[in-house]
């Protein structure tokens, strides 16, 4: 709450106790010009409307501040939200990629022989269990 608000809030209960006190000294007679009756009688609605709008603005306001501080958090928790669904996304895109990498890297030795070292320039055959193994990983990454 900043100072401009502190200060209307004081102005506005300073304003209603004068009121107050204006309008029980009028009801005591010590207000010359409204000792009469029927000028009071006459003035109470407006000295009762201003009273009760002064009353019933204050927590109107601190209602709106708040409900506006409250907006402020749902907008950062959906901004947040929002920022760790495409942090999500990307991860994911990158893992997709990444798993096609491998089916493509998995794919290519399985269909070519592989050598011994890099030194060594013999072919050599490849373990029929490890082939099966290729096939499973390639069936179990084109799953989705």
């Amino acid at each position: 709450m900043n100072i401009a608000d502190a200060l209307k809030g004081w102005v506005m209960v300073v304003l209603t106790l004068i009121f107050i006190l204006l309008y029980g000294a009028a009801l005591a007679g010590w207000l010359k010009p409204l000792a009469d009756d029927k000028m009071v009688v006459r003035l109470e609605p407006i000295i009762f409307a201003i009273i009760g709008y002064y009353f019933g603005r204050l927590p109107g306001l601190q209602n709106e501040h708040t409900l506006k501080e409250e907006i402020g958090r749902q907008s950062q928790k959906a901004d947040a939200a929002q920022y760790a669904k495409e942090q999500a996304l990307q991860k994911r895109e990158g893992l997709e990629e990444k798993l096609k990498n491998v089916a493509a890297a998995l794919g290519s030795s399985a269909s070519t022989p592989a050598t011994a070292g890099a030194h060594d320039n013999r072919e050599f055959t490849r373990d029929p269990g490890l082939g099966r193994n290729i096939d499973v990983a390639l069936k179990i990454i084109s799953r989705n």
